[in-house]
């Protein structure tokens, strides 16, 4: 039998040993990273449809001005003494993926079906994953005190979680909206 010279020996156990750990705290890495880049991605998805929600609420609001669906003295919080015909519900309120007789987000009928009436077979179910808030502040011009409110600020605020976690977050739109028409209405 030939001896083993020192240069020809392999790896010892040792040797292995000291690799493999090497390797399991880079493959622990890698696992990591791919884990919260999923999460990042959920996220995003979630968040993304909370905007686009937000952004339609928003819209909806709008068009009901400028098409004339409901007037000027109709935009603002139910409930708010400053509009007393305000349409608008105050508060977090569950999101329906019908918007009511109306057609517009955010009043007392959504939810309600095609028919109009609320409590019945044909209404809508209002979706778990969000909440939408609607606020509606006039804006009182600093140089006309007395002079009738002519701008508004609006801001949708979409709540919602993410999976199972117990944080509640949000995104939030903000915009103005002005009474474009003279007093006459034209």
């Amino acid at each position: 039998m030939n001896a083993i010279t020192k240069q020809e020996a392999g790896f010892s156990y040792i040797d292995v040993m000291i690799a493999m750990a090497i390797l399991m705290v880079g493959v622990m890495a890698l696992v990591g990273a791919i884990t919260n880049g999923m999460n990042l991605t959920t996220r995003s998805s979630v968040a993304l449809s909370a905007k686009q929600v937000a952004s339609s609420s928003m819209e909806s609001i709008f068009t009901s001005r400028d098409l004339d669906i409901f007037q000027w003295p109709a935009i603002g919080n139910i409930g708010d003494a400053g509009v007393p015909g305000a349409i608008f519900v105050a508060g977090p309120q569950p999101i329906y993926p019908t918007f009511g007789k109306d057609g517009v987000v955010g009043t007392v009928d959504d939810g309600w079906g095609p028919d109009g009436i609320a409590g019945n077979a044909d209404d809508g179910v209002a979706t778990v994953e969000f909440q939408r808030e609607i606020k509606i502040t006039a804006l009182i011009d600093p140089d006309r005190p007395t002079a009738p409110i002519s701008l508004r600020q609006i801001d949708v605020i979409i709540y919602y979680n993410l999976g199972y976690s117990t944080v509640r977050r949000k995104e939030q739109f903000t915009s103005y909206i002005a009474s474009y028409r003279d007093s006459d209405g034209s």
